[in-house]
């Protein structure tokens, strides 16, 4: 599944928490947000989760994880009616991640990439998703 010509057609926004270079798209704003790694800063990234959400009322939370994932999943579910897709890492080969326990009760649609993982996830759909 590629995304950008799925989203091309879209308003599409990102969020990043990285100071990582930007892929080859036509956002149309782009936030960077607080890292956080399980610790305090991810109370940070609940309160920016909601005021972009305020800003952006989104139709769409589509998340590859990790870390902003769950504040914004968790609040677009319960303030909003963002349907939330979320892609489990490439990198989840035999074992969920983290990140991938805690979306799998808030995804609308979740996404894994190897069979491995495929028993963590009963109503994961199976996908191969490339951005480009």
């Amino acid at each position: 599944m590629h995304l950008a010509p799925i989203l091309r057609d879209h308003e599409v926004v990102l969020v990043l928490n990285d100071a990582a270079p930007l892929p080859d798209f036509p956002f149309a704003r782009v936030y960077r947000i607080v890292h956080a790694e399980r610790d305090v800063k991810v109370l940070y990234n609940f309160l920016e989760s909601a005021q972009i959400l305020l800003r952006e009322d989104p139709d769409i939370v589509l998340s590859t994880g990790a870390g902003p994932a769950v504040p914004f999943a968790l609040l677009a579910r319960l303030f909003t009616r963002s349907r939330i897709i979320f892609v489990e890492s490439a990198a989840a080969v035999s074992r969920a991640t983290l990140t991938g326990r805690l979306m799998y009760p808030l995804a609308h649609r979740f996404f894994y990439q190897w069979d491995g993982v495929a028993r963590f996830y009963p109503r994961g759909e199976k996908a191969s998703v490339h951005f480009g």
